[in-house]
């Protein structure tokens, strides 16, 4: 432990205050230096440095130099390196990086096309045309998704790539004939959700369990299938859960086999006493003495601790850069070019908190989360409090799990902004607080988005009373909210609350966002609030 210290502190202060002075001079004299690179290229300003160096030796056609960066992560940069090695005659090199960006996204496509006008051919390969018809199929591209495909029409996958293309298009009756027409092991994952017919999809669920394809897939549709068969249909339910007994999934099916045990006998002891999250449901019940221990959903309802385990005032009386070296910059204004460092440290995570990239901040911060008696700050970064959400600890803990305070957030299912309106609800509350000139659009405006999701989220408390309840109404709707509380009864005590989210509420999703949240408001209350209103049951 003591050794694993050691390295994280020595890694948090890897930027020295000569080299940030560099790094300065750098963006204001010229990147372009065979100095500035042996001196910037393995430091934690490196991504920004080499950005800058690209820019500024294409310009000066230093294209020597320039090829040393290789390493650079921005695409456009990756484009002028390739440039600059095909100048250089090493036209091998820049068609490994122009293939590379190429296969990786499409967004770059026109700039990759134009610079091999003439010989793009060896860009056109099925391997390389198969990666672009999956990410602009997968990010609703469609026309480029055909495109591309129309140079795979005697390639093996064409078929299968089309039916998926289809598919992401909303086109699920074509997409399912054609799923049906191939031999890939994955087709059966696909044809479980276009499938209409309950019985069907039970079939293809149970083919798609003996195909050989990774377990993380078929666990995701293992609990996708026994939750959808459990609101749907308990009889075929039954049958689900049968096929699902096999190695790597039998936690999911004990899981499923005692849910349903609770929904139709209420509370008993035939479950799996040793699992999670099965013998926290017999605490709720009343049928075992143990509770829960640490910080969790099952410990803040069944074993609330008796304080923070944590100091606040050192979290906050530790929350300042001791890097000298990005704190010179940070002190400079240097924040817009400091956020594109890629390297994971404590003081680079709170960097990238301080200059409101939260986001950026708490995936920095997540590998050290276990280190916290070290770095007591990244509690703060890990749990931030933008501005803009004032002292209003309800939204910042659904924000969090939202979009990790992304405005730019934008879910698969259309959800927009910081907390994730759908363009429907969005509608719904631009009325209720007459809201004029309004469009889906502005949903990545972050004040608008924090207000109507503010709106809806401490309207659905006052509607439920407990934060729970409306955070999965707010997750999963307050229909399937309601639906679930008339099949359940009224929730009066602790228990209550876990054995509903963990048994009631229809959807995984659902029941981990709630977990997810109440963690979220009790961080949120210790750090900023009076330190009690995490508690389920304090509001009437």
């Amino acid at each position: 432990m003591l050794l694993l210290l050691i390295l994280s502190n020595f890694r948090a202060g890897a930027l020295t205050l000569t080299q940030a002075k560099l790094f300065e001079s750098a963006l204001k004299s010229g990147a372009c230096s065979l100095e500035y690179f042996k001196e910037l290229s393995n430091s934690e300003v490196k991504e920004p440095f080499l950005i800058a160096f690209v820019e500024d030796c294409y310009k000066l056609k230093d294209y020597e130099l320039l090829s040393k960066a290789r390493e650079v992560k921005n695409p456009l940069s990756k484009l002028k390196v390739a440039q600059a090695l095909r100048k250089l005659g090493r036209e091998k090199e820049a068609r490994e990086i122009f293939k590379e960006v190429f296969s990786s996204t499409n967004d770059y496509d026109e700039e990759v096309l134009l610079l091999n006008r003439g010989n793009s051919s060896y860009l056109f390969t099925p391997k390389v045309l198969r990666k672009k018809v999956w990410i602009a199929a997968r990010n609703r591209r469609i026309d480029e998704a055909l495109y591309y495909l129309s140079y795979l029409k005697k390639d093996p996958y064409y078929a299968y790539l089309l039916a998926y293309t289809y598919m992401r298009s909303g086109k699920r009756r074509l997409a399912k004939e054609l799923f049906l027409k191939t031999t890939f092991p994955k087709r059966y994952y696909y044809l479980i959700f276009l499938s209409s017919s309950p019985v069907e999809r039970l079939e293809f669920y149970k083919k798609f369990l003996f195909q050989n394809l990774p377990l993380r897939l078929k666990r995701r549709v293992a609990v996708y299938a026994l939750d959808y068969y459990f609101r749907k249909d308990l009889g075929l339910f039954r049958k689900a859960l049968k096929a699902t007994y096999r190695p790597g999934l039998k936690d999911i099916y004990y899981y499923f086999r005692d849910r349903y045990r609770f929904f139709t006998k209420g509370c008993t002891r035939k479950v799996a006493r040793h699992r999670e999250p099965q013998k926290w449901w017999l605490s709720a019940c009343g049928l075992s003495s143990e509770l829960p221990a640490g910080i969790n959903f099952y410990s803040l309802i069944l074993n609330p601790p008796e304080k923070f385990p944590y100091d606040r005032e050192k979290v906050f009386s530790t929350y300042k850069l001791t890097d000298e070296g990005l704190k010179y910059l940070y002190d400079k204004g240097f924040c817009s070019v400091l956020t594109l460092i890629t390297v994971k440290t404590p003081q680079t995570a709170l960097l990238m908190s301080l200059c409101g990239e939260y986001k950026k901040g708490i995936k920095f911060a997540l590998p050290y989360r276990n280190e916290l008696s070290a770095y007591p700050y990244l509690l703060a970064v890990l749990y931030p409090k933008p501005p803009l959400f004032g002292d209003d600890l309800i939204s910042l803990a659904i924000a969090r799990q939202e979009s990790l305070f992304d405005e730019r957030a934008l879910s698969r299912s259309g959800a927009r902004g910081l907390m994730q309106i759908m363009p429907a609800t969005g509608r719904y509350i631009a009325k209720k607080l007459k809201e004029e000139n309004y469009s889906t659009l502005r949903l990545y405006e972050p004040e608008l988005n924090y207000r109507f999701g503010s709106y809806y989220i401490h309207s659905l408390l006052k509607q439920f009373k407990l934060f729970p309840l409306a955070a999965a109404a707010y997750n999963g709707g307050p229909g399937r909210v309601k639906r679930a509380l008339k099949l359940y009864g009224k929730i009066e005590k602790p228990g209550d609350v876990i054995i509903f989210n963990d048994v009631y509420i229809p959807f995984n999703e659902t029941r981990d966002y709630v977990r997810r949240t109440a963690v979220n408001l009790y961080y949120y209350s210790n750090l900023y609030g009076k330190g009690d209103e995490w508690r389920t049951f304090l509001r009437p």
